[in-house]
């Protein structure tokens, strides 16, 4: 085993936890007011008979600190894959719901419920203890499908995952610096062994494969100011910066690029950008900032007009909040609808495990994934290297929202 591949494993569970944290609602809405659902884009029904498919689904719950209503919406998706697209193979979905209120010990009895079922298959959005549903699932063999993963779910066998979280932290500030030509970057961040650690491991590796170097600043929690690490930063000569934190520091931090009138461009995930009075206390506002999105509403696509007719009458009171799950179960469908063999643990394995082509991956501009291609060749478990960036409007409003190439930014050396 090369020198890479150790560091690599080693240093990837303290990495998810990051990623898993800047993976949650990383979406984007023009910002437009809703109007009534286009029922007509559900189609002519066509019900699903015969034997339910039984999928078990770990979902916050209300007495979560952070209830994203993904039961309503997952109630509502398996009912529209099983009235309109024959559900998974002509069966209808049956879920085996659990909350585990983002406590470990209640995911821990979720995932037992589930292996203990006849369940098929376990499916969760982004608000998840996934390292602990895995750590059960997985040697049970009970295939586990989730929208982002933690630290051991991203490498566990029989877990896949949808989104790539990983270019949340370098893969797509590193893909633009490529695009641009850059070739020194800096990134700010809380100072937290969680989030410095793998940004000084996964950095130089991300941005050495875009042809450029990186300077990880670490920033104390709670600095107001940070014009003194702002000029350290600048003192290393960046040609652009990267922020990953939450409203209050990417606040500081783009006060400080204000104050110093920095010229460079400046990147940063949906967490750190706030409300339109936020962006009032910004010289400016966020006016250019780039942002990375993992989910786009764009009422003028097919899917988000499918999203909002599935989801209306569900009594979800913000459903956008709860996209992941919806995202998550059609993914299962479409991966699985259409296999010759039966479907149990080990089919619905070795089908996402080696899934024959790519499915669409909804919400995500024409995005797609395929789990067992190992598009990102570090991390086996994540199904797609799709990536969307975007610009923001003075208030924080993402638009010209666009795919953007991260290939090769995380490929191993010689490949």
């Amino acid at each position: 085993m090369s020198l890479f591949t150790r560091t690599r494993w080693a240093v990837l569970p303290c990495l998810a936890v990051s990623a898993a944290l800047l993976a949650t609602s990383c979406s984007s809405d023009d910002g437009s007011a809703s109007s009534p659902a286009d029922k007509s884009v559900l189609g002519q029904e066509n019900k699903a008979t015969g034997a339910p498919v039984r999928i078990g689904l770990i979902t916050t719950g209300p007495k979560a600190p952070v209830y994203t209503e993904e039961l309503e919406v997952a109630k509502a998706t398996a009912t529209y894959i099983n009235d309109y697209l024959g559900g998974i193979n002509g069966r209808p979905i049956e879920l085996i719901t659990c909350e585990d209120e983002l406590q470990v010990s209640l995911a821990r009895n979720c995932a037992n419920k589930f292996v203990q079922s006849d369940a098929v298959a376990v499916v969760s959005g982004e608000a998840n203890n996934a390292d602990t549903v895995a750590s059960i699932t997985s040697p049970s063999a009970m295939p586990y499908l989730t929208a982002a993963g933690g630290q051991q779910s991203l490498l566990l066998p029989n877990t896949y995952v949808l989104i790539n979280a990983l270019n949340s932290l370098a893969g797509v500030p590193a893909a633009y610096a490529k695009q641009q030509n850059f070739k020194k970057v800096a990134i700010l961040a809380v100072d937290s062994p969680t989030a410095i650690d793998p940004l000084k491991q996964l950095g130089p590796f991300a941005f050495g494969n875009a042809g450029a170097q990186v300077d990880v600043v670490p920033v104390p929690l709670g600095t107001a100011d940070m014009t003194p690490q702002i000029q350290a930063a600048l003192a290393e000569q960046p040609e652009m910066f990267h922020l990953l934190g939450d409203v209050s520091f990417c606040t500081a931090a783009i006060k400080a690029m204000r104050t110093l009138n920095t010229t460079q461009p400046v990147m940063a995930v949906t967490q750190c950008v706030g409300d339109a009075d936020t962006a009032a206390q910004i010289p400016g506002g966020y006016e250019g900032v780039k942002i990375i999105v993992n989910t786009v509403f764009d009422p003028a696509q097919p899917d988000t007009k499918l999203f909002d007719a599935v989801v209306d009458g569900s009594g979800a009171k913000d459903p956008k909040k709860a996209a992941s799950v919806f995202r998550t179960l059609l993914g299962l469908r479409s991966a699985l609808d259409g296999m010759p063999d039966e479907l149990s643990r080990q089919s619905v394995n070795a089908r996402l495990g080696a899934m024959p082509q790519p499915a669409p991956l909804t919400l995500s501009a024409g995005g797609t994934f395929q789990c067992g291609s190992k598009p990102i060749p570090v991390v086996a478990n994540i199904c797609s290297d799709e990536a969307l960036l975007g610009t923001l409007d003075e208030d924080g409003n993402p638009t010209d929202v666009a795919p953007i190439d991260t290939s090769g930014i995380f490929s191993l050396p010689g490949r």
